[in-house]
């Protein structure tokens, strides 16, 4: 059983099905974008976390250089205060420590208590020493006072408070740090080493690391900025419209001295192109997935439309050709009735004729209308009301003669050979009257009426259109007197008028007993 679809039925199936498949479609899109976030997210903080890694590293690393660097010039002033070398000497070495590491500047050398024995700063390129009555105490100061609490190999590290405005140089005031360790005369602590490092110079190592860091003061020390003495205003836990952070960061501590956070931002401005892109991208092609099923169903409706209205006209055709094949099998059956009311006519009208000739005329004439009636009776019993199968029809015709000329207990068989020959009507009548006129003349001439006999016809196709007949019997055959091409008989003449109707030749084969012919002839074509 054929399930069919109603206009509606099918514009409902195809509007459920444009929006299950929608749903579907912008559901795994909405699925990616976010995945695509996600990845492009976890990508960024791949990349930032190799910074802030590569940064730690150099920290650690500058941090352990300064710190080898203070170890150092605590240890040569030890050596010269052990080999009683004056304090001049140990002023010339810090001079000539800043002039060769441009990355501090300033170093100084404090008794226990916090004054200041030395003091050499860098201003303005020039490094110098502070005089006597210029140098200060800064014991009540917290660094010192934490560095005073070191033991031997300790290093203190600190950071400027701003608002202290301390680190004049020349006229700005800069964030700074300090490094800060004992000297020792043998186990007694004597004086304090210190060495002021300049973070922006400092830094300079890190020019190709896009990455900032800060205090826990939040002071700024190194960043794209390139403020170093301003306070740090940016909230690192700041995230963007889908929740993710806008800088990815880092918490160090160098050896419990000092808490930095190292701090990088992605480039937000390539991330949100990329993804916008990848967005746009995903939704262009999930609006094109939709209108690509929304043609698709429309062409589909359209089809449909089609489709019924091409069924509805074949069934209107269907309709028609059935009513005209019945029509034309109803005429068919009426010509062979009225065929039939002819020959009754005709076998009635013999009746009263006392002449044999005569009677005989007339049932020749009976035979000639049952062999056409015959025609149109098999066409209106036949499914296909163009060809019969001339097979069938030459079996019945044939029979019929015989039973009619020599009664139903003659002797005289039929032997038929046409198998699969189908004629249509144009053809079937005048090659029908043809072989009812040689078989009535073999009835006639060629049999006696206890004589016994065979009938042959065989007939097969040459060419497209063109077919051969053999038909004869194998009685006594026309006399040699008779000329069957040039004779006054009515049968002989009409079946010369036949052959020509067919554009075909009929030869009498001489070769076999009795009278055989050979007859070529051609499918009439059927106008209508």
């Amino acid at each position: 059983m054929k399930f069919k679809l109603t206009a509606t039925q099918l514009t409902v199936f195809s509007l459920i099905l444009f929006l299950i498949t929608n749903f579907f479609i912008w559901t795994s899109i909405q699925t990616r974008v976010s995945h695509q976030k996600q990845n492009l997210f976890e990508l960024e903080q791949e990349k930032a976390n190799n910074t802030l890694n590569q940064a730690e590293t150099r920290l650690l690393a500058l941090y352990t250089i300064t710190k080898r660097k203070t170890l150092f010039l605590a240890n040569l002033r030890e050596l010269d205060a052990f080999n009683n070398v004056p304090t001049s000497f140990t002023e010339q070495q810090l001079v000539a420590f800043l002039r060769v590491h441009l990355n501090y500047y300033q170093a100084v050398l404090l008794d226990s208590s916090g004054t200041e024995l030395v003091n050499a700063r860098r201003i303005e390129g020039s490094v110098m020493l502070e005089s006597a009555d210029e140098l200060q105490f800064k014991g009540n100061r917290n660094y010192i006072k934490e560095a005073l609490r070191l033991k031997k190999g300790d290093v203190a590290l600190s950071l400027t408070n701003i608002k202290d405005g301390e680190n004049k140089i020349g006229k700005r005031y800069r964030p700074a740090m300090r490094f800060f360790t004992p000297v020792f005369d043998s186990e007694r602590k004597t004086e304090l080493l210190g060495l002021n490092l300049d973070p922006e110079s400092w830094f300079d190592i890190f020019e190709d690391i896009e990455f900032g860091i800060v205090s826990s003061q939040h002071e700024i020390y190194f960043g794209a900025e390139n403020i170093l003495d301003k306070k740090n205003r940016t909230n690192l836990d700041e995230k963007d419209q889908y929740g993710y952070p806008l800088f990815f960061s880092k918490k160090i501590n160098l050896e419990n001295n000092l808490k930095w956070t190292l701090y990088t931002k992605p480039d937000n401005i390539a991330l949100d192109a990329k993804f916008e892109k990848f967005r746009n991208q995903a939704y262009k092609t999930g609006a094109a997935l939709s209108i690509g099923i929304l043609f698709f169903l429309l062409v589909v409706q359209i089809l449909h439309i089609k489709n019924r209205n091409i069924s509805r006209l074949n069934r209107s055709i269907e309709n028609r050709l059935t009513e005209r094949d019945t029509l034309i099998k109803e005429i068919h059956h009426r010509v062979k009735n009225n065929l039939q009311v002819v020959a009754s006519l005709l076998s009635l009208q013999s009746s009263f004729i006392k002449d044999e000739q005569i009677k005989m005329l007339f049932r020749y004439s009976q035979y000639r209308i049952n062999s056409m009636g015959i025609v149109h009776e098999m066409l209106y019993k036949s499914d296909d009301l163009n060809r019969i199968d001339y097979g069938e029809y030459i079996r019945e015709l044939v029979n019929v003669l015989i039973i009619s000329m020599k009664g139903d207990k003659s002797k005289i068989g039929l032997v038929t050979e046409v198998k699969n020959i189908f004629l249509n009507i144009d053809t079937s009548i005048p090659l029908g009257l043809m072989v009812n006129e040689i078989i009535t003349n073999s009835l006639k001439y060629g049999f006696s009426d206890s004589e016994e006999g065979t009938i042959t016809v065989e007939m097969n196709k040459l060419s497209t259109f063109t077919y051969e007949l053999r038909i004869g019997d194998n009685g006594s055959g026309i006399p040699k007197d008779v000329n069957f091409r040039n004779t006054k008989s009515l049968g002989l003449k009409l079946i010369h008028k036949l052959a020509l109707q067919l554009r075909g030749n009929i030869e009498k084969d001489n070769s076999l007993k009795g009278t055989n012919y050979i007859i070529t002839f051609q499918e009439i074509e059927q106008m209508s």
